[in-house]
């Protein structure tokens, strides 16, 4: 038996069409470049250093990664700083996600979390005062922001935002820029990292 492939109209002039794949491949080396250099701003790192005094260099090495496939997407994301040590660990994750949005993520868990949590508790009003999301699923490699995953740091009390990491287990917040407002990517993955620098001093 012969499997016939019947396409609509739509298909069949997607599947003509090869200038998408050339203007993805610019769109991606663009971003790339963009996302080096926030991983090798002086600023940035200099100021890594100072929080994470006994990170080796590897943790501070940035390093982006890419893939065809996030909930059916394309993404690149770039890790800066990074420590995945077990269920000890610390990242910065900044991400492009195709059709969707552009995000900043702080993980923390294991001796890491014990460390931070009490420098960013006592700033929460700067976290209430923001767009911030925090991941309320139990399983902190879900990067979909949306209602059934995350919810605003704003609509919490301090208390309710503690019971959250109690529950999970791991910390995970996280900012987004709109894709419209792509002009201001740099601009805004610069300004994550010093936000989440300040909350954690």
């Amino acid at each position: 038996m012969q499997t016939k492939v019947i396409l609509s109209n739509e298909e069949k002039t997607i599947i003509e069409n090869t200038i998408f794949f050339s203007v993805k491949r610019k769109i991606f080396s663009k971003i790339t470049q963009l996302m080096g250099e926030v991983g090798n701003d002086e600023i940035l790192t200099k100021e890594w250093r100072k929080i994470l005094i006994n990170a080796n260099e590897k943790t501070l090495e940035p390093k982006i990664s890419k893939g065809e496939n996030y909930l059916g997407l394309p993404y690149l994301l770039l890790d800066f700083p990074k420590k995945f040590e077990g269920e000890n660990q610390f990242a910065i994750r900044n991400f492009f996600w195709w059709g969707n949005y552009f995000s900043t993520f702080l993980l923390l868990s294991g001796e890491d979390l014990k460390k931070f949590l009490p420098s960013i508790l006592s700033k929460y009003s700067l976290l209430i005062e923001k767009e911030i999301f925090v991941s309320t699923n139990t399983n902190r490699w879900i990067h979909s922001i949306n209602n059934e995953n995350y919810t605003p740091i704003k609509n919490l009390s301090i208390i309710e935002f503690e019971k959250i990491i109690n529950q999970t287990g791991y910390l995970k917040i996280a900012t987004i820029l709109p894709l419209k407002n792509i002009d201001s990517a740099h601009t805004y993955f610069i300004d994550s990292n010093l936000f989440f620098q300040k909350i954690l001093k």
